[in-house]
């Protein structure tokens, strides 16, 4: 029997240990694998209606954004409704054996976490299934699940035979594991090597010359690998990127670039960043010891050797910039500085050293508006209302 609503529910994550992503975004909305969570959700349960359950602001943004609408939940509705906690890890197995649960009675199914507060009438029979899942609890949790993520999503793809011949220059290793979307340019000299891991390629993808790619990997539609890219395992890059250099173990969630040479290793960027020429990320310790993260004040234990940079929606580093080890940094910074900036950038900030001064909020909307119609995009209203709010809390 098919699952008939999908509840998905942010309510019991914690928003510090998803910061800077969680300032704009639902968590619903993050990506790991080969796609966003609310995606990959609608790609396991095509014929389900949604509903999305967190902070309203939030949730509203995204609605506006993806033009959607929030479905509502009829409190007599009999059927089979799942109910998700947005940290539960679901895959093609966990579909499979809930698929198995349902027999056509009244069900509310849970992942073995927490089920959301939904107010069923109660007069109706039905009853909770718990279903064993993994978790994650923070957004450095995703860049150590990746790997697995983008091997077990390679199964909603169809794979459709490479022919080699509309590609003269270029090496397939392990070709049965790679995905090729339609109209994507792959030009002579570059390298995809699926020997220990699945690479997806997403429709009108670029590969400039030399782009060399290493499985498990997934770049999204309409983004570009700029010449002797070097991509390595366990990435995952969104839609509408540009990105050149060497990056490892990171997740770009869409609308960004990081163009030039540089290191981008274990991280996390939001959408809209710029990362200037050179920008280096840092991310393992001299010392080989575990990682604290900082926000503000508040200190986090990662229990983490490998983490790099966080960074939050429109942010832009200069040339030559360099993070250290476990840096946060909010929304709309303009990052400049000399030697490595402090490990907490507060959102607006000018400059990123320590007590910089904030960038006006008119000045930040005004640069964020020029880059979205870029992409023939716009901030909507809500978005606008929530990076005013984070402005706020800033000064």
């Amino acid at each position: 029997m098919k699952i008939d609503i999908v509840v998905l529910d942010e309510n019991k994550c914690d928003m510090d240990r998803f910061y800077p992503f969680s300032i704009l975004h639902p968590i619903f909305e993050i990506r790991y694998g080969a796609f966003r969570y609310f995606e990959r959700i609608a790609k396991l349960f095509p014929y389900a209606k949604m509903q999305f359950n967190g902070r309203e602001k939030h949730i509203q943004s995204f609605l506006e954004r993806f033009n959607l609408i929030n479905e509502s939940v009829d409190i007599t509705f009999q059927g089979a409704t799942l109910t998700l906690n947005c940290n539960a890890l679901i895959t093609t197995e966990i579909v499979e054996t809930i698929s198995k649960l349902i027999d056509g009675n009244y069900y509310i199914l849970a992942n073995g976490i927490d089920i959301a507060e939904i107010d069923f009438d109660s007069s109706l029979p039905y009853k909770t299934i718990e279903v064993e899942t993994q978790s994650y609890d923070s957004i450095w949790d995703l860049l150590y699940i990746n790997n697995d993520a983008i091997n077990s999503d390679v199964k909603l793809f169809q794979n459709s035979k490479i022919d080699e011949t509309k590609y003269p220059g270029v090496y397939f290793i392990n070709k049965e594991n790679i995905y090729l979307g339609d109209n994507v340019s792959i030009k002579p000299g570059c390298v995809l090597d699926a020997t220990d891991g699945s690479i997806i390629i997403g429709d009108e993808v670029t590969l400039m010359p030399q782009a060399t790619i290493i499985g498990a990997c997934h770049i999204a539609a309409n983004t570009t690998l700029k010449v002797g890219a070097k991509i390595y395992e366990k990435t995952s890059i969104g839609e509408w990127c540009k990105i050149g250099g060497e990056i490892e173990n990171s997740i770009i969630q869409s609308y960004s670039n990081k163009q030039h040479e540089g290191f981008l290793g274990h991280s996390f960027l939001s959408e809209w960043v710029n990362l200037g020429a050179d920008t280096n990320t840092s991310d393992l310790k001299n010392t080989y010891s575990n990682i604290e993260l900082r926000i503000d004040k508040k200190l986090i234990v990662t229990n983490k050797m490998f983490i790099g940079l966080f960074c939050g929606d429109h942010t832009k580093s200069a040339i030559d910039s360099q993070f250290t080890t476990g840096t946060m940094a909010g929304i709309c910074g303009v990052l400049v500085n000399t030697g490595f900036f402090p490990n907490f950038i507060p959102s607006f900030a000018w400059g990123g050293k320590l007590g910089s001064p904030i960038y006006k909020i008119s000045k930040a909307l005004e640069t964020a508006h020029t880059v979205a119609k870029r992409r023939n995009k716009k901030l909507t209203p809500t978005e606008i209302e929530l990076i005013e709010l984070e402005y706020e809390r800033s000064k």
